[in-house]
């Protein structure tokens, strides 16, 4: 077993936190397969990442397996059957994107489940092990330190203390436990997703929203129920690419890469131009039937010696950036998607409130293989509506045959309204600018495409990969595959040889 940011393997797990990465490979030498693998991980993400990802929110796995048939498992976030505050047009100022109000009906444990059921090995209880021990005490790594001080910057000094029991953010080093987390996350490993959603947890997390202007009910949580379905297909003249559909925004990608020709850099001119325009008439219409706008997402990656690859995304947008909201007493934190990925325009209809109602994700994640000759690529990254530019610009690094290591690392562009990295549905009909990090050819121009070009020195996320040149060697034998992840997200590779 090697750890790093590149590992080569026959199995293995990538991820944004090391000790996710180290769970999901304590699965696959169980005996796991590689969705186990990678629920493991994201459970463990779910508490060394808790301001980022949690029961709270949502969930979409992607999984492949050798005999080229690629599965789609969702656990999307509902708008509440009665919205807190009555109908949403008497509101003043409403949508607002902070607060209890703006809570969502969380999907990922019963998207877990659904993924599990259908490809897992192991015991449910067992893809806990990772996250259980991580609340009883963990290390505060740099990045994370970071993410606390913007929760405590943000003012959400009572989400600190329900999650860590202190209202000051913890410092690089620092040993932070969670056993409020922990209590919640052990019901939910002994009696199942049930606990969540009918238990006494229900019971609790109910209390908690009446108790603080959350529209949560025991109804809203009962008609929670996951997608299964065959992820999209789109054959472009080198390539096929399997997508997460509806409510994600990734059949955007497919779309950004047919337009652009297939030998370009994504870091070039032409890729750039054939693409940018596209991105934006390309969202604005995912707002017009209905946006989203996370902030704060987590991926897992992972490959078992069988060949199945399968990729975790797993969203929160709560802590950090979003409602600030953790029900009392549970340590669970709600993703406020109602107040980011609604709007009371007239022009949006797509995202005006219904209750009960699927709620609009940029969760994306892709399978990729070439139409001739060998090697596929299983690939996910967070970011908002960035992540559909993110993956189509790895996705071209891949059809060019660029090293595994630079497709997750590669210098990255996107387009956004209004300075706002999660421009819409708030950015539609404002200014559009395109971003861009050092190492892009285009980074010191002043326009590209018509858009006023502005400098960032890191665009952020995580980019998680499993790249292989073929499914099998001579003999029958697999080869062994290189799992990235993608430095930007302070995380890790382990590979199993």
């Amino acid at each position: 077993m090697r750890i790093a940011g590149s590992v080569s393997g026959s199995a293995g797990v990538a991820s944004g936190h090391r000790l996710a990465t180290e769970a999901g490979i304590e699965a696959l030498k169980a005996g796991g397969t590689a969705v186990d693998a990678a629920l493991a991980a994201a459970f463990t993400q779910w508490v060394v990442n808790a301001p980022q990802s949690g029961p709270g929110g949502e969930m979409v796995a992607l999984v492949a397996g050798t005999d080229g048939r690629v599965h789609v498992y969702g656990g999307w976030s509902r708008a509440p059957l009665a919205p807190a505050g009555g109908d949403s047009a008497a509101r003043e100022g409403w949508p607002a994107t902070s607060g209890p109000g703006n809570a969502v009906v969380p999907g990922s444990l019963r998207g877990a489940e659904a993924a599990w059921k259908a490809h897992g090995r192991l015991d449910w209880t067992d893809l806990f092990s990772g996250a259980l021990t991580a609340a009883a005490g963990h290390t505060v790594t740099a990045r994370m330190a970071d993410v606390y001080e913007r929760v405590e910057s943000r003012g959400h000094v009572a989400a600190l203390r329900r999650m860590l029991g202190s209202e000051r953010a913890p410092k690089a080093g620092a040993t932070i436990r969670m056993p409020d987390l922990a209590a919640t996350l052990e019901a939910v490993a002994w009696q199942g997703p049930d606990a969540f959603y009918r238990g006494r947890l229900a019971d609790r997390l109910v209390e908690a929203a009446e108790a603080e202007g959350a529209a949560l009910r025991h109804d809203d949580l009962a008609a929670v129920e996951a997608t299964a379905e065959t992820a999209l297909r789109f054959d472009l003249d080198d390539i096929v690419v399997w997508v997460t559909g509806a409510p994600s925004q990734a059949p955007i990608t497919p779309a950004l890469l047919a337009a652009a020709p297939p030998g370009a850099d994504p870091a070039s001119r032409d890729f750039a131009e054939a693409v940018a325009t596209l991105t934006e008439q390309q969202l604005t219409e995912f707002c017009i039937r209905g946006p989203a706008r996370p902030a704060g997402t987590a991926v897992t990656t992972a490959l078992d010696a069988g060949g199945l690859s399968a990729t975790v995304v797993h969203s929160l947008a709560g802590v950090q950036f979003g409602t600030g909201w953790v029900a009392g007493g549970t340590g669970v934190a709600f993703s406020n998607r109602v107040g980011t990925a609604l709007s009371d325009r007239a022009d949006l209809p797509g995202c005006n409130l219904r209750g009960g109602a699927v709620l609009p994700h940029t969760l994306s994640a892709a399978h990729v293989r070439r139409r001739t000759g060998p090697g596929w690529m299983t690939v996910a990254t967070p970011g908002g509506d960035r992540q559909v530019q993110w993956l189509a610009q790895a996705i071209q690094r891949f059809r060019r045959g660029a090293a595994t290591a630079d497709i997750a690392a590669g210098s990255r562009w996107f387009v956004c309204p209004t300075g706002d990295r999660f421009g819409v549905p708030a950015g539609i009909g404002e200014p559009w600018y395109a971003f861009a990090e050092p190492g892009i050819a285009w980074h010191d121009d002043t326009r590209l495409a018509g858009y006023e070009v502005r400098h960032t020195s890191n665009v952020g996320g995580g980019l998680q990969l499993v790249v292989s040149g073929d499914s099998t060697g001579r003999g029958g034998k697999r080869n062994a595959a290189e799992l990235v992840s993608d430095p930007r997200s302070g995380g890790a590779a382990l590979a199993v040889s």
